[in-house]
């Protein structure tokens, strides 16, 4: 078991605007990243080592490091997890990797118990998994899936309730369900990574730093041009729960 009291730095880099958090013995302070998307591997390393510097802390002073990885944006997420790894493995501590749509729902409030947290993966496609408040955590309740939006957005009822980065792409009376658009449900944010890894820290827990990668559900535009007959079919298995393949110890 851990101590109660550490330094956890959060890393939230899987969108086109990204944040830093740092949790110092449970005070948390987040900060935007400077500039966006491609350019979070220009900013990043600066932005942390100035968040640091301004609470009188050198990176061998943080004891565990949590990172989103995805899905999201293939260079984001790139950029967050090698910074992450880089990081971890320079100074030993340890390093927690977080579902990125798990976040978004972590910010909800107290009212909300079950969500359906989207993110977007082009072409009319989402990323989307459904999310359930168990005490003071969400847990995903099956694998994160490829959906094709004006296919899948019909199928939900009255009783569904969206939220994620996504919601801005749906089009207007195209579901039945409810549509979280408040700032809490529009990104994921590092605090939020933080909040999810701390319980996990606190039961001595921690992802394996070699074989940690991001989560990119599916190949890029890119690829599939390469490989025509490389699909991800909607409904597949994608992703498994957290902590289940990245080990822990």
């Amino acid at each position: 078991m851990l101590a109660s009291l550490m330094n956890i730095l959060g890393l939230e880099t899987s969108g086109l605007t990204g944040s830093i958090a740092l949790d110092r013995d449970g005070a948390v302070e987040q900060r935007e990243l400077a500039t966006a998307g491609r350019r979070h591997a220009q900013t990043l390393v600066a932005e942390m080592r100035e968040l640091l510097h301004a609470h009188g802390l050198r990176p061998a002073d943080v004891n565990a490091l949590a990172v989103s990885i995805g899905p999201g944006s293939f260079t984001g997420l790139r950029v967050g997890v090698v910074c992450a790894k880089t990081f971890a493995y320079a100074t030993g501590c340890r390093v927690i990797a977080v579902d990125t749509l798990a976040a978004v729902a972590q910010q909800a409030p107290p009212e909300f118990t079950r969500l359906w947290i989207i993110s977007d993966a082009q072409r009319g496609d989402f990323f989307t998994a459904h999310y359930t408040r168990t005490d003071e955590l969400w847990q995903r309740d099956d694998d994160v899936r490829v959906v094709h939006g004006p296919t899948w957005l019909p199928m939900l009822t009255a009783d569904d309730i969206i939220a994620g980065p996504a919601t801005s792409r749906i089009v207007p009376d195209s579901t039945l369900a409810h549509i979280i658009r408040d700032d809490w449900a529009t990104r994921p944010t590092a605090a939020g990574i933080i909040a999810i890894a701390r319980p996990r820290l606190m039961a001595g827990q921690q992802d394996d730093l070699w074989t940690l990668t991001p989560l990119y559900i599916r190949p890029s535009a890119a690829e599939e041009k390469l490989s025509p007959t490389r699909s991800v079919s909607e409904g597949a298995r994608l992703v498994p729960s957290p902590g289940a393949s990245l080990g822990e110890g």
